[in-house]
């Protein structure tokens, strides 16, 4: 008995041409499919934005956190484009932000010239605030020698009509520590370079707690920091971002 008669059919019943379009239907149509889903290059998504409120200051960062997300991609705020895109892995990245106007903006995420992602109404700035000033002692933290060799008394920080730091006192390099707190105790570090022990003028908002206490918040490059003994600020300057540690605080006036 043969298999395939003089119509093609197999065993009499099906044809040949009906068999091999059953085949790619059922069998490589499938297979195909298959590889597309598991060698596909997943889609990239945004989950969200910290922080998602920023003052209106130069040189801040924010941390983008998504799936999926890969080398040479950009963000934009609208349609301002971020500095940088610094992939941290696949779920974050580090993106330095532009000098931004007050307002709200959307984050969108690009590969290459495609927008893949947005979030919509994800970061809100802020306009800086600076209704106070206090005057604070202490010592920058492993000073660069550059920066050092620059500081006078009567400089300003940024440079410009309104900076947001200006020095007081300057003293001499000596050695230093680093002062942390752990629980309820407070811990010194020696460090490897010099203190440079100063007074500086601060401009600062005031912030009112759940407390109901009034305090006094410094805008960093990266967030706000209530003035306090012990706190840590950052002073942006010509020769980079220097650590500021507080001894004590008191109003200009006394």
């Amino acid at each position: 008995m043969t298999m395939v008669d003089e119509r093609g059919r197999i065993a009499g019943r099906i044809n040949v041409v009906d068999a091999a379009a059953l085949l790619v239907l059922f069998v490589l149509i499938p297979a195909a499919v298959g590889a597309y889903l598991l060698f596909r290059t997943p889609k990239p998504a945004l989950v969200g934005v910290t922080p998602r409120m920023l003052a209106e200051a130069p040189h801040q960062r924010l941390e983008i956190d998504g799936t999926n997300l890969r080398p040479f991609m950009r963000v934009t705020f609208d349609t301002i484009p971020a500095n940088s895109f610094l992939l941290g892995s696949t779920k974050y990245a580090l993106v330095d932000v532009p000098e931004l106007k007050p307002g709200t903006y959307d984050v969108v995420l690009y590969d290459y010239m495609q927008e893949v992602a947005r979030l919509p109404k994800a970061i809100t700035v802020a306009p800086l605030a600076s209704d106070a000033a206090l005057e604070v002692a202490g010592a920058f933290k492993s000073a660069p020698d550059s920066f050092v060799s620059n500081i006078r008394v009567g400089s300003k920080y940024p440079a410009g009509d309104h900076p947001v730091v200006q020095v007081l006192e300057v003293g001499a390099p000596a050695a230093g520590d680093l002062r942390l707190h752990v629980g309820n105790d407070v811990v010194s570090v020696p460090l490897g370079r010099r203190d440079l022990r100063a007074t500086l003028r601060i401009q600062c908002a005031t912030v009112r707690g759940p407390d109901a206490i009034a305090r006094c918040s410094y805008q960093g490059p990266d967030q706000q920091v209530i003035v306090a003994p012990d706190a840590l600020i950052t002073v942006l300057t010509p020769d980079g971002p220097v650590l500021f540690q507080i001894d004590s605080a008191r109003s200009p006036h006394q």
